[in-house]
């Protein structure tokens, strides 16, 4: 089924060749009644073009209208090349549209033989020369042949194209949606693993911790006083680890730059835990640079309220000869044996590693924890793709 452009496309065609080679016949006919029959011959076979032929290329590929279309074009084009040899210019279009109205190749040849055939007949009776009409035929026959079976598979070459393009584009879509569900899964189960791990431990400590006051209350209300403090102390422990989640969940725009960015959380962190954080330099970066260092000061900081009892806390952001470096140090109890084994450093690991930074962890010279990330600087051709 043609599209109206090209619809448009075959109207000028037609028109022209038919009315171009009528011009001509008449011309150098000075006129005569042949010349004058040729040219009707060709209005003929613009008229059916027009009464038919448009309506068959709008049509569905099979379509009974496109046979009876390419027969009564035939049809038309005999009649001009009976009375004047000249009309046989009209198979200059004739030939591609043939083609284009068949419905495979088997049937675009045998329409496009009969065409040559016909021609070659009306030519023969109507010159006497019967070799230069064979002639003209076949060569005709064959060359329509050869390009329509070239532009036949060049069509077919470019419907597998946009096929394969449009199954690999499925593909990537199906791939970009599974990866997609693999890490809100992954994710999932890191932070039911956190949960895990802090909160649950605390609110078990603290369940057990009021079975045991309630038994004691009944024997010795008067020792109550240490369990009661326990109890404080694991629902205190409990809230802290809460909001230590929530903070490092908590979304961050970086829209106005990392450092001022690093600036905010730390003016939060200071507030809710009442430690003194500081943050200097300037690391300019691409937007996922940008994204993996907040990550990974969230999570150090997350790690300083946690575990470190610190009570000030560096930020260093920095530009390094192969991309930007964040520092982060506090002045805590330093790491101990089990922080390898936590997931919040594993996490940070596995995202600096798909950046293709490296990460350190280790005590600093304040005897707390520095925690350092460096990022190497990408090309514009990576950052585009």
């Amino acid at each position: 089924m043609a599209s109206t452009r090209t619809l448009w496309g075959w109207d000028a065609a037609v028109a022209t060749t038919c009315l171009v080679v009528a011009a001509i016949i008449l011309v150098v006919g000075h006129g005569s009644r042949s010349s004058w029959e040729a040219a009707a011959g060709l209005a003929l076979v613009l008229a059916v073009y027009v009464a038919i032929g448009r309506r068959a290329l709008r049509a569905p590929t099979g379509d009974a209208v496109r046979g009876w279309a390419s027969a009564l074009l035939i049809a038309a084009a005999v009649v001009g090349e009976w009375f004047d040899p000249t009309a046989a210019a009209s198979q200059a279009v004739l030939y591609p549209l043939l083609w284009v109205l068949s419905s495979g190749r088997r049937s675009a040849i045998i329409r496009s033989a009969v065409l040559a055939i016909a021609l070659g007949l009306a030519s023969g009776f109507g010159t006497g020369d019967w070799v230069s009409s064979v002639v003209g035929a076949v060569l005709a026959l064959a060359f329509t042949i050869a390009i329509g079976l070239w532009i036949t598979r060049i069509q077919q070459y470019g419907i597998e194209r946009d096929r394969l393009l449009t199954e690999l584009r499925d593909a990537q879509e199906e791939v970009s949606l599974l990866e997609r569900q693999a890490g809100i899964t992954e994710e999932r189960a890191r932070v039911a693993r956190e949960i895990h791990d802090t909160i649950a431990q605390s609110l078990t400590g603290l369940v057990m911790t009021a079975q045991r006051a309630s038994s004691m209350a009944a024997k010795a209300p008067e020792s109550l006083g240490p369990t009661i403090a326990l109890m404080e102390n694991l629902a205190t422990e409990a809230l802290a680890e809460a909001r230590s989640l929530v903070a490092s969940y908590t979304p961050v725009s970086v829209t106005g730059g990392l450092a001022t960015t690093l600036s905010a959380l730390a003016d939060r962190f200071s507030t809710e835990t009442g430690v003194a954080v500081t943050v200097t330099g300037e690391a300019p970066a691409d937007r996922e640079a940008e994204v993996v260092l907040l990550r990974c000061a969230q999570e150090a900081l997350a790690n300083v309220r946690k575990h470190a009892h610190a009570q000030t806390v560096s930020i260093i952001l920095q530009t390094t000869p192969g991309g930007a470096e964040l520092t982060v140090t506090d002045d805590g109890v330093g790491i101990g044996e089990e922080a390898g084994r936590g997931y919040g450093l594993a996490g940070m690991a596995e995202r600096v590693r798909l950046a293709g930074g490296t990460l350190h962890v280790g005590p600093s010279v304040t005897g707390g924890t520095a925690v350092q990330v460096v990022l190497p600087r990408r090309t514009a051709d990576e950052v585009v793709s």
